[in-house]
């Protein structure tokens, strides 16, 4: 991986734990090799509320 995609990586790292531990939402994981994976996933939104 180049210094760009590692400075890339860190950078939404840190992001993730600021959306975690600041903010409170839940962290559901990278899905880029998700078979259907979308950018807005519907059924998290309409589906009930943990």
């Amino acid at each position: 991986m180049s210094n760009v995609g590692q400075r890339e990586c860190t950078t939404q790292n840190r992001i993730v734990q600021f959306f975690q531990t600041e903010l409170g939402y839940r962290y559901l994981g990278d899905w880029q090799d998700r078979e259907g994976n979308k950018s807005i996933e519907v059924s998290i939104f309409t589906g009930p509320l943990p």
